[in-house]
This record gives structure tokens, sequence and C-alpha cells, in this order.
């Protein structure tokens, strides 16, 4: 079945049978079946009141109508095409035409095409790069842990980036500990699954570098500290960081945007096993300081710490880091938004104006320095676990903080709440983060300015 999609502000636009219909809500979709070609109609407003994500959820109610109505090939009235702003509309589609269906025996088959007039092909060029991102992010998120790992995780890297100019380079473990990734070697050594950093550049503009930093925990299961909830399977997701990471380092090489960033990715994977890291254990960090592990399910601080201090021992002085690090984020912001810090409150204020840009939305949170008293050891400089309950996404962040130097411009982004599609997080992985480090990249030099 093929449809026409027509935009309507008012009822005096709809066929005389729908006139009688509600037509209050921006988005609300009418399927008006014809002889010759059905039409679809949706509702907007004036298009100076839509914003990029209203257009962006728009197009991807629009694909989902679509599939359920079983329209196959969906046409844009070119006459009509003038209401809508194309691009984010495009975006929603593509991103909604998503389905992790590799391991099932009955795939789906079934798309809905969007038939375009020659004046949009840019624009749909550019929404297919952004999905594609995402759906990388997402892909990435929903593997299992059996088919994810550190060295098969290596291997995607290689290939996807093989037709770019992202250079990827591995540190394996046998690597790790003269490259000084101290941390990486010892949360990942309780592990059939042998840890690695895999290390992607991208450089394409004569400019000081920037680093990404992603926590790549294939599968988490707390270490010795054991986790006890009965969703365990999603510790599979927790490389959401390294995902967005990777996502976005995909979509910067595809829009060939002018960047020097190189990504840091520990990948471990955090199980209990015979040579597995204990609590009490120590470890001394490379040019660092040294820590107390107070609990081994705390242990995507640890490696974080590491891509930190090596990007320093490189020169860079501009620095994200982002992972799902404590489900303490989600208690204080809910499901949709991840929390963000930073040692320069300018650079907060310009990181949540790009995720309302992005779609990955953000809020921040404050470095309260009082807390760090809870993170004191006996034995070493700092514990990786908090001595009370509250506040542990801050005394997280405050822990990741003890390893950035002061000429260093720092941001931490705790996106455990946001790893799964909002708001219905059956839907899988949502690819969180992509976008908004593929803004922060290619706003650089508006963000780390004065």
């Amino acid at each position: 079945m093929k449809a026409k999609l027509l935009f309507y502000q008012n009822k005096q636009e709809l066929p005389n049978k729908l006139q009688k219909r509600d037509i209050d809500e921006f988005g609300t979709l009418f399927h008006c079946y014809h002889e010759a070609i059905d039409e679809l109609f949706v509702r907007i407003t004036s298009s100076h009141e839509i914003s990029n994500q209203d257009w962006v959820g728009l197009g991807e109610s629009c694909y989902a109508f679509c599939e359920k109505q079983q329209v196959e090939l969906l046409q844009l009235d070119q006459e009509n095409s003038e209401k809508m702003n194309v691009t984010p509309f495009l975006e929603g589609f593509y991103k909604a035409d998503y389905h992790f269906d590799r391991y099932l025996s009955d795939k789906r088959q079934e798309t809905v095409v969007m038939e375009l007039p020659d004046q949009y092909k840019e624009h749909a060029s550019e929404a297919k790069r952004i999905a594609n991102a995402v759906h990388v992010a997402r892909d990435i998120c929903n593997e299992p842990a059996n088919m994810l790992y550190p060295e098969s995780y290596a291997d995607y890297l290689k290939k996807l980036f093989a037709d770019t100019n992202v250079e990827v380079n591995i540190v394996s473990q046998q690597e790790l500990g003269q490259a000084g990734f101290y941390a990486v070697e010892t949360v990942g050594k309780g592990s059939v699954y042998q840890p690695c950093v895999a290390i992607l550049t991208l450089k394409n503009a004569e400019q000081d570098a920037m680093a990404l930093v992603g926590k790549g925990v294939t599968f988490d299961s707390g270490g010795v500290n054991v986790k006890t909830g009965s969703a365990i399977g999603e510790m599979k997701m927790d490389l959401g960081g390294a995902a967005a990471v990777t996502g976005a380092m995909k979509l910067l090489a595809d829009s060939q945007v002018p960047c020097h960033v190189q990504a840091i990715l520990p990948l471990v994977t955090n199980v209990s096993g015979a040579n597995a890291y204990l609590p009490s254990d120590v470890i001394q960090y490379k040019d660092g300081p040294s820590v107390e592990v107070g609990n081994t399910d705390a242990e995507g601080r640890l490696i974080l710490a590491d891509g930190i201090l090596y990007a320093q021992r490189q020169g860079i002085r501009q620095i994200v880091d982002i992972a799902t690090l404590t489900g303490n984020v989600g208690q204080a912001l809910g499901l949709k938004m991840a929390g963000i810090y930073s040692n320069d409150l300018k650079i907060v204020t310009k990181l949540y104006q790009y995720g309302q840009i992005s779609g990955d939305f953000v809020w921040p949170l404050p470095l309260e320095k009082d807390y760090k008293r809870y993170l004191a050891s006996q034995v070493a400089d700092i514990s990786n676990m908090s001595s009370t309950p509250f506040g542990g996404s801050i005394t997280a962040a405050l822990f990741i903080e003890h390893f950035v130097e002061a000429a260093t411009n720092w941001i931490h982004i705790d996106m455990a709440n946001t790893s799964k599609f909002f708001p219905d997080g059956n839907k899988g992985a949502s690819g969180f983060g992509t976008k908004l480090l593929y803004e922060l990249v290619r706003n650089s030099e508006e963000l780390w300015g004065e």
C-alpha cells in the first residue's frame, strides 16, 4: 500500500469527511482511503512553534503509524512540504526504522520507504547519517554479552571504520600495563574475555585534540560484589558510554566534520572468577593516585580514570567522559535526561543547550566538594566507593575529578538512566549520547571558548 503525506494546520484543509474529527493535538494522524492513492494527514501548528525535537518525534510517529497501517511507500507531497522542517522529520522517520532481530529465525521483512522530491535528497542523506550512527550505538548496547565482548568489540571497530579516516589502535591485554592502563587490566582479569583499550583518532583539522572517554563494560555482574537485581541481563548495556562515543565518531567521520578527536574506550567484562580483583585491593595508577577498591561493582569509574590519565599524558586538555555509571542518577533525574558535571560552570550551561538541540537531554548536578570526605581511605589516597548511600552520582563524579588536572577542561556525563529507550524501555537501547557528543565536537570552539 502507498500513501501521500500531507501536513495540515486547520480542519478546513482536511477532506470533508474528516473535518468533524478532533484536530487540536499536534501530531495527530488521519489516514484517508481513496481508490487511487491513500492520504496520510498530519496535524501541525505554525512552524515557528515546533522545535526540532518535535519534528524528530513526529517523524518517528509517522513511521510507526505507517508500519501499523501497512503503508509501504509514503510519498511526500511537494507543494505541501513547505510547511515542514525536513531534516529533523526525516531523522525521526529513519531512526524509527530500527529492529534488533538478527538472532530471530522469523526476521522482520517489511520497511516503510519515503519517496522524496529531488530537492530534499541532501536533507535525506544527512538524516540517514544521523539515524545510522544512532543505530550503531543501539546495536552495540543490544548485543548479547557472549557476542560482544572486549576483543570482538575491538574487531567490530576495525570493520566499522575501515572505509573512513578514523584510525583504530587496539591496546591488547598484554600491552595494558606498559601503556599505563592498570585499572583496565585489574578490573578485567576475572573474565575469560581479555580486556583491551580501543583508541580511535579522527584528525582532519589542525587544532588541539579533544578526548572522548567512554565506559565500555561489555557485561557487569558486579564482580565479587555481585549484583542481586532481577534485571541483571540489562548489564550487557553497561557499555552505553562507549557505544555513544562509537556512534559519535561514526557520525563525525561520515559527515566530514573538521575536528581533531581522540576517543578512548576501556573495554572490560566485570565478572567474578579465580583471578578477579577483590574488595580491599589497591590500584596504583600511572601518574595518578592510589585507590582502594571499596566495591568491585564501582568499576566504571576505575577504568574511566585510566582513560582520563592517558589523555592527559598525550597533552590533551579538553576531555569529555560518558558512562552508564550510577543507578543513583536515575533516582535524581528519572529516565529522560542524563546528569552532567564539569569543573567549569560556563561549560555546563552550554552543554545543557546542546542537549536541547540534539534531543539527548541533560541536566547539571553539583560537584559538592564537601562530599569528598565520603571517599576517604585509610590505606590509599582515595576509595572508589562512597561511605554513604546518598548522592551516589555526585560522589562518583568527585572520584573521577580526582584524576583531572587543574589545567584540564573536563565534562562528565552520567547516562546510566538513559541507556534504554524512553518512554518505552522494552524497545531496548536508546543510542543516547551519540548526537550529544557530535554536537559537542562540532561546536568545540564555542564549547571550550571563553
